[in-house]
């Protein structure tokens, strides 16, 4: 409610009283303006409330996911780990281990390459593999936010 309509409910509520019309008018101005804190107050309590409840779920819901995002990003650590490990050790210690074995530069080369594709592709897989379980965890997330959401804003319409 407006400041004004609250001004013109006073003054229709007034209008029965023995008051001259400026009295009226200034009480009603009055009034209102001393309701007017009070009403919006409780207006920014409600909404405040509203914020907290939807806060306390965010919090409760990431707690109750805690184990499943650790996981999320404990995956994406081993593959960017294993990523990093396979480029600076363990392809060298292929390349050394071939060379060792005085296999044929040509031959060496190509196993070098066939190996870095198939492992390159194998990542690939696994990361894909993890993006889409970290979205399905998201989108499950995301659905209990939605549903909360959607409680608060009933219980402020009651």
């Amino acid at each position: 409610m407006t400041e004004r309509e609250l001004q013109n409910n006073i003054e229709s509520l007034l209008q029965d009283t023995s008051l001259d019309a400026s009295q009226k008018t200034l009480l009603s101005r009055s009034i209102a303006a001393s309701t007017k804190d009070l009403i919006s107050q409780e207006g920014l309590r409600n909404r405040l409330q509203i914020l907290f409840e939807y806060e306390k779920h965010c919090l409760t819901t990431i707690k109750e996911y805690k184990e499943e995002i650790k996981f999320a990003a404990s995956l994406q650590e081993d593959l960017r780990r294993e990523r990093s490990q396979f480029f600076t050790q363990t392809l060298k210690e292929v390349s050394t281990t071939l060379k060792q074995a005085e296999v044929d530069s040509e031959t060496v080369s190509e196993w070098t390459k066939e190996l870095v594709k198939s492992y390159t592709t194998s990542l690939n897989l696994s990361s894909d593999l993890a993006k889409t379980h970290i979205t399905d965890m998201m989108g499950n997330i995301r659905e209990d936010a939605k549903t909360e959401v959607s409680t608060v804003g009933k219980g402020e319409e009651e």
